[in-house]
């Protein structure tokens, strides 16, 4: 790979998550519609197929992380794209962060170990926990998962997949979504603004994470019925008036 071609690269990934974007807002607004008809079949579905998106999308915001000019070297890259290869995106992830952090040259003491000690925490949390089940996902199992060999059933994960929702996904999305906020901060401007941006950008992150976590399934589905003016448990009664009731959302 040369420069232009990592040029060109970044470029696809971004062109690939604005669509992914718009995809996921859509794939939600259907979803909203299900709950409030309360078509529990029709959930499930587009819950698997938002998990699905939610997989395109992570793989293309850490693709394009990877390739955003001026931040890693080329053999960087491959280093990274090598690790990912040999074994896992949390593989991947872990390369990344340590190449971004040899960057860092100017601070002494507890600085570097403490900005990697917070980063793994982040991929612990919201690459590497949910990666197994984001690997079932993409493989087709939807409702029964099996072991690494598929030779067996994991009843573990086959839960987990029952458990699946909304809410659930979205604080993956905007975990991820931090994690790559912070080190983009930090191959961009390894001795100026990331210094100056980690802390507050971190406590941020940290913040709407832990509002997120606090949320569940049953909250939003109040939230979506008071935002249409809906009470108690009214069944609507045409799919007309549910479209309606959710062009804005």
């Amino acid at each position: 790979m040369n420069r232009k071609q990592q040029l060109e690269v970044f470029q696809a990934q971004t062109a690939n998550l604005r669509v992914l974007e718009q995809g996921w807002k859509h794939i939600k607004r259907g979803i909203h519609r299900d709950l409030l008809a309360n078509n529990k079949a029709s959930v499930e579905l587009q819950t698997k197929v938002l998990a699905l998106t939610y997989c395109a999308w992570s793989e293309a915001a850490f693709s394009k992380l990877v390739h955003t000019p001026h931040c890693f070297e080329l053999d960087e890259i491959r280093q990274i794209k090598t690790a990912g290869e040999r074994g896992s995106i949390v593989s991947a992830w872990e390369k990344c962060v340590a190449l971004a952090l040899r960057k860092i040259r100017s601070r002494n003491g507890n600085y570097v170990p403490n900005v990697k000690q917070e980063l793994s925490r982040l991929i612990k949390a919201y690459i590497e926990t949910p990666s197994q089940l984001r690997n079932k996902v993409a493989h087709g199992q939807w409702q029964v998962a099996l072991n690494n060999k598929n030779t067996a059933l994991n009843t573990d994960l086959t839960g987990s997949l029952a458990n699946l929702d909304l809410v659930k996904l979205d604080l993956l999305k905007k975990g991820c979504e931090g994690l790559c906020l912070i080190v983009e901060a930090l191959v961009e401007s390894p001795e100026k603004a990331f210094h100056r941006d980690y802390w507050p950008l971190l406590c941020r992150v940290k913040e709407q994470l832990a509002a997120a976590s606090q949320f569940t399934l049953s909250q939003k589905l109040e939230l979506l019925k008071k935002k249409r003016g809906l009470t108690g448990d009214i069944t609507l009664r045409s799919t007309e008036h549910v479209q309606k009731a959710t062009q804005a959302g």
